[in-house]
């Protein structure tokens, strides 16, 4: 698979606009919720990215899942990792006309080490995937990383070094810190090649283990019901 930096002064390709196998970006719910949470009205692009933003960091928790899920998936779970969370946010934001991708990164896994258990963070590659929206606003691609959402922040990552939760304000960029990144592998505009590979060793077993684990966090700190 080939992975390229795209730059702020390479063309918008329709790539970026369209729908894919797992972006679904013509899926009627998926259209509805995008302008659900724009509440029906006329906004600037970078208002509409923020509003996206805001709803896919802290509505669509953070939880392990597979990558073959479509963004429409993602949505009714309202759960999902990294890649699946960014996925339905480029479809949200494709849905209502404005350019999305890909960022790619090849991060450390300690990354993920508040928040795996001991199984998944044993199993895992000492370096990992890490997928995150980035988008095409005033001229310019602009991270937008909302895999975190605010309740498995405060419950895991409050106190971790080069973690924060900010607001994004649709002009500077907002993604993972650079201690944990390994390498910048560039911007794409579909990752369905990447997404049908098959699990290297998650199974439906390992995952509810997992997402078991991140809810003990979460209650851990008061922040859902018991």
């Amino acid at each position: 698979m080939e992975w390229r930096l795209l730059t702020d002064t390479d063309s918008i390709s329709s790539e970026y606009l369209t729908g894919t196998k797992y972006c679904d970006v013509d899926n009627v719910e998926i259209k509805r919720k995008a302008k659900e949470i724009l509440s029906y009205r006329e906004c600037s692009d970078v208002d509409s990215a923020v509003l996206i933003f805001n709803w896919a960091r802290d509505q669509v928790k953070y939880a392990f899942d597979f990558w073959n899920v479509k963004a429409s998936e993602t949505m009714q779970k309202m759960s999902g990792m990294c890649a699946n969370k960014a996925n339905l946010q480029v479809a949200m934001l494709r849905a209502v006309g404005i350019p999305a991708g890909y960022g790619i990164l090849r991060i450390r896994k300690e990354a993920l080490k508040t928040v795996a258990n001991e199984e998944i963070y044993g199993k895992s590659s000492d370096v990992i995937i890490h997928v995150y929206c980035r988008v095409h606003l005033n001229g310019r691609w602009v991270s937008a990383d909302a895999t975190m959402d605010r309740e498995l922040y405060e419950a895991a990552y409050l106190k971790v070094p080069d973690w924060e939760y900010l607001s994004w304000d649709g002009r500077n960029h907002f993604q993972m810190s650079s201690s944990f990144v390994v390498e910048d592998l560039g911007l794409r505009a579909n990752i369905d090649e990447y997404m049908d590979m098959p699990p290297r060793f998650l199974n439906e077993e390992i995952v509810e283990r997992a997402n078991a684990h991140i809810e003990r966090l979460r209650r851990r700190v008061g922040l859902i019901a018991k």
